[in-house]
């Protein structure tokens, strides 16, 4: 695991002030020998699923399965008002788990707590020395069994103190995106937004080569300030931020892939000082359980944050584009709020204001998209044409950049005409 730390600083003369801007960027190695896989796949068969999205999601499961080897543990679960172990757990690569999901049929209502807490208890019951992961995919709402969003995000936080991670695959427009992206968040796994039936199968795809990647688990980040002439920090993506007893940050990451590097981006405040020279304004210290060949390893990287406050702006583009990016998918956060309450010319002018924001960088062809598709998406509040499928565009494109999925974010860009 490595760790990079680059700055950008302004420096406010009207406030007499300096803002620190910092990217954090945490990258892993691809692991010399991949480590074992211990998943349930828990698979929604309500009433819903009939036809076309049952079918996309058997063969997505398939594939999963099939990519599995002896070495690995695998669980089939399905729910719609009851929950059902279709095969395992059991070894990987067993031509039994693609015969059980050929017979799987649409059902019922969706009890999505007792399929989660199946797969969950199957992946619990036998830890590897590597991933230990529930995937959910699901296209409804949870109505059967326990419901409260708070109740079912909180036992996803609690398995993954336990080693047991969360992804969670939603697809269609009836999925409730504020129970699956948490759930995903806060249990350590990740959320995917499926908007097409036929973009399944690279979904799946996406997280079985994330587990084939992986470099680091239970990752994160801690900040503190290092001098008392620091006002403060701002963390600038719609992270979990908590605050220790010692005055520090504490950001929890999850787990961290060799195929994609986790970037994090704050701001130090310093306040109603011009010329101080190089200060450590903070330090930045990395926690992780590494994957060796060996087995997992915990480990330790601290480092400091020196920063030049000459009353001058020392502006890197590469940083600064960073953090103006996780500006905009909070924007794109804060914009949903708005249209829930119906605001949807405020919703409009933030993503208007975050894709002006966003200009000077405009030969950047990703920019260049970004910035189009913020217009879109800002013309389209502006008009009040809004469906529950924008919605969920809008928050799966904001987690997206916030988490650094570029490949996911160029995958579900919508276009125009």
């Amino acid at each position: 695991m490595r760790a990079d730390v680059q700055l950008s600083t302004r420096f406010l003369t009207t406030q007499n002030a300096h803002q620190v801007g910092m990217l954090v960027t945490l990258a892993g190695d691809m692991p010399v020998r991949r480590a074992p896989i211990n998943v349930a796949l828990v698979l929604d068969r309500s009433g819903s699923m009939s036809g076309a999205p049952l079918e996309a999601a058997r063969e997505a499961a398939r594939r999963f399965a099939g990519f599995l080897s002896p070495a690995d543990r695998l669980a089939l679960v399905t729910f719609d008002d009851k929950v059902d172990t279709i095969f395992g757990p059991a070894p990987g690569g067993d031509p039994a788990a693609t015969d059980a999901l050929a017979l799987v049929q649409a059902g019922g209502s969706t009890n999505l707590s007792g399929g989660w807490l199946a797969g969950m208890h199957h992946v619990k019951a036998k830890l590897v020395e590597g991933t230990n992961r529930v995937v959910l995919l699901t296209d409804g709402q949870a109505n059967a069994g326990i419901v409260d969003h708070g109740r079912l995000v909180g036992m996803s936080r609690g398995a993954s103190g336990q080693r047991v991670t969360t992804t969670c695959i939603g697809f269609g427009p009836s999925f409730n995106e504020e129970l699956l992206e948490p759930m995903a968040r806060d249990g350590g796994g990740n959320y995917w937004f499926v908007e097409e039936l036929d973009q399944m199968a690279a979904i799946f795809q996406a997280e079985i080569d994330g587990l084939v990647a992986l470099a680091a688990q239970n990752v994160v980040v801690e900040v503190a300030l290092s001098d008392p002439r620091v006002a403060g920090v701002s963390f600038l993506q719609s992270y979990d931020v908590q605050t220790t007893p010692a005055g520090t940050w504490r950001v929890s990451l999850g787990d961290l892939y060799a195929t994609a590097p986790r970037p994090l981006g704050l701001v130090f405040h310093v306040e109603n000082l011009a010329d101080l020279g190089t200060v450590q304004v903070g330090q930045v210290r990395v926690e992780a359980d590494v994957v060796l060949e060996e087995g997992i390893e915990h480990r330790t990287i601290v480092m400091p944050v020196m920063a030049n406050l000459d009353a001058a702006d020392h502006v890197e583009p590469v940083v600064d584009m960073a953090l103006l990016r996780f500006e905009a998918a909070k924007a794109r956060e804060e914009a949903i709020q708005k249209a829930d309450q119906g605001d949807f010319g405020g919703a409009a002018t933030l993503l208007r204001s975050a894709g002006a924001r966003l200009s000077p960088y405009s030969a950047d062809p990703d920019i260049v998209a970004e910035i189009s598709d913020l217009a879109q998406r800002a013309e389209l509040l502006g008009a009040r044409s809004y469906s529950a499928s924008d919605r969920k565009y809008d928050a799966a494109m904001a987690m997206g950049v916030r988490d650094g999925k570029e490949a996911y974010v160029r995958k579900m860009r919508r276009r125009r005409g």
